[in-house]
C-alpha cells in the first residue's frame, strides 16, 4: 500500500522514478508512513531535475547496488571465490558499509528463495514495484543453485550478520 500511495504522490507532483526505487524508499522507511515520506522527499530534492533514479537511490540511502549483489550471487552460483572476494572489495574499498552490504545480500537471498519456490509471475504478486527484468534475472539465478543450497547460504550469511554485530572490524566477518 506505501508504494502505491508514493507512487501516486510522485505522479502529482510530477516526479518521474525508476522502477526498483519506491520499494528501496519504502525498505529504508521501515514501515514508517512518516520516514519514508520524508526519505523520499530527500531523494527528489538530492536528484537531478524530476527523475529520481535507481542507481542514485541505492547510493544515497546506502544500499548495495543490483549489479554488485547480482555479481555475488553469481559468483556463489558458481563457487566463485575470486570473484566472491573481488566483488566484496568493491564494498570496502569506497568505504560503503560491510554490514550493510551483508544485510542487502541476506535480502537478496531471501528473495531467491521465495522466487525458486514460484515463478516470476508468482513473485511479481509478492515483490510488488520491482522491475520486470530484474526479477526475471533473479529468477535465472536461482537456477544455479541445488535445492536447499540457497537456503544454507542465507544461514551461513545470517550467522556472520550476527557475528559483525559489534565486531571492531565487520570486514573480517
Amino acid at each position: 500500500a506505501l508504494i502505491e500511495y508514493t507512487q501516486q504522490l510522485c505522479e502529482q507532483e510530477g516526479v518521474a522514478v525508476e522502477p526498483g526505487v519506491l520499494p528501496l524508499v519504502v525498505r529504508a522507511g521501515g514501515g514508517s508512513v512518516r520516514d519514508t515520506l520524508s526519505i523520499l522527499d530527500q531523494l527528489i530534492a538530492g536528484s537531478e531535475g524530476a527523475r529520481v533514479t535507481a542507481e542514485r537511490a541505492a547510493g544515497l540511502l546506502g544500499f548495495t547496488s543490483v549489479e554488485l549483489l547480482d555479481e555475488v550471487v553469481t559468483a556463489l552460483a558458481a563457487g566463485d571465490a575470486a570473484a566472491a572476494f573481488h566483488a566484496t572489495d568493491r564494498v570496502v574499498q569506497p568505504g560503503q558499509d560491510p554490514r550493510r552490504f551483508v544485510e542487502d545480500l541476506l535480502e537478496r537471498l531471501r528473495d531467491l528463495i521465495v522466487i525458486s519456490a514460484t515463478s516470476v509471475d508468482g513473485a511479481a504478486a509478492v515483490f510488488r514495484g520491482v522491475p520486470e527484468a530484474q526479477l526475471q534475472r533473479m529468477f535465472e539465478q536461482t537456477r544455479g543453485f541445488a535445492r536447499g543450497e540457497l537456503s544454507r547460504i542465507a544461514d551461513t550469511v545470517s550467522g556472520a550478520l550476527d557475528r559483525m554485530t559489534g565486531a571492531t572490524s565487520p570486514r573480517l566477518h
